[in-house]
């Protein structure tokens, strides 16, 4: 498995990519031709080179930096920054703080391929693709759908379709670098790759809405076929054993493991929905419950071994979560956060 990284400078694209090493990469030419077509809002010429569409009307660096420091007395305001920091309109402060996000599959994919490569290990790792969008495109895919134009999301459809060199009547997986959307599956699942970019946009947003829109990276990735037939959550999902992880990358140890579909957390969320849909998800992991325990406890001591097998070769600093998803005899390393930030941590 080979590996490459090229960074683009100002409006140029990155392109993070895992095997793949013959990426489309446009000029910066082609790109600012592009962004000069798009219109974005609807009858406002507002996305062109240099210039970044406005959905709202405060001084976002200042805002920030003033919930900042209210946050260093109030503790309790880090939710309010969180939500604060992904709904608000990119300015060039706010892209460079979300390129360093850690949490951001373009930042810990590299180090972690690295890791099962030079490892004695069982692991996999899906076919990747990840994308560090310019400022502008950034911006675009946090405008909300329906205030942008048809004609603008047939460029963006376009260029992602040539950069990430789909093929027509394929599946992929499909998530901002911090977001999956698992709990809206269908659009995460992507079985219409020249509309891509519309899915991007419609995931991006609802990460918006729920705190997790830190991120101007967009991610594509083999879809895994379930082998197992298991029953589907969340608008399609396959409810696979899968296992977070708790390690110490600083001392190489491991932390601990839970169920990522923990019985006591899935039937608390499942029960609290009020949809139709989401009283047959809780039917369905009732019904599914004894198999995922089961799987679990007989695939714990694996993948412990195989987690302590990688972790003196990955090169990351701090504490992360580590997520491992069982699909027949594979296990699959599908996603890292770090472990201040990520779930279940109270299951410990």
């Amino acid at each position: 498995m080979t590996n490459q990284l090229t960074n683009k400078q100002n409006n140029e694209v990155s392109t993070n990519i895992n095997p793949y090493d013959n990426t489309y990469h446009p000029s910066k030419q082609a790109l600012s031709e592009l962004v000069a077509k798009m219109q974005a809002p609807i009858n406002r010429r507002a996305i062109v080179p240099g210039y970044i569409a406005r959905t709202d009307g405060f001084d976002v660096d200042s805002h920030i930096e003033q919930l900042e420091r209210l946050a260093e007395i109030n503790p309790s305001l880090h939710g309010l920054l969180s939500r604060t920091l992904s709904v608000s309109d990119l300015t060039a402060k706010l892209y460079e703080r979300f390129k360093e996000n850690p949490n951001s599959l373009y930042n810990w994919f590299n180090p972690v391929v690295k890791a099962v490569k030079n490892s004695d290990t069982v692991f996999k790792i899906p076919a990747t693709k990840a994308l560090r969008l310019p400022i502008e495109l950034a911006q675009f895919i946090r405008i909300e759908y329906h205030k942008t134009s048809q004609q603008d999301k047939d460029l963006f459809n376009e260029f992602i379709f040539d950069q990430f060199e789909l093929e027509d009547d394929k599946t992929y997986f499909i998530k901002t670098g911090t977001f999956s959307s698992k709990f809206q599956f269908a659009n995460a699942k992507c079985h219409e790759p020249r509309e891509m970019g519309e899915y991007f946009q419609v995931i991006n947003n609802f990460a918006m809405s729920v705190g997790a829109g830190q991120s101007v990276d967009l991610v594509v990735r083999e879809y895994i076929e379930d082998v197992e037939n298991n029953p589907t959550i969340y608008n399609g999902m396959p409810l696979r054993t899968e296992f977070r992880v708790f390690v110490d990358c600083d001392k190489d140890e491991l932390i601990g493991v839970v169920p990522y579909w923990h019985p006591i957390v899935m039937k608390r969320a499942l029960k609290a929905g009020l949809s139709d849909s989401m009283e047959q998800d809780y039917q369905t992991y009732l019904r599914h419950q004894d198999k995922l325990i089961e799987e679990y406890n007989e695939w714990l001591p694996t993948v412990r071994k195989e987690i302590k097998n990688i972790l003196p070769n990955l090169e990351l600093d701090g504490q992360y979560s580590i997520d491992v998803m069982k699909n027949g005899n594979d296990l699959y390393i599908i996603d890292l956060a770090l472990m201040s930030e990520s779930a279940l941590t109270e299951l410990l």
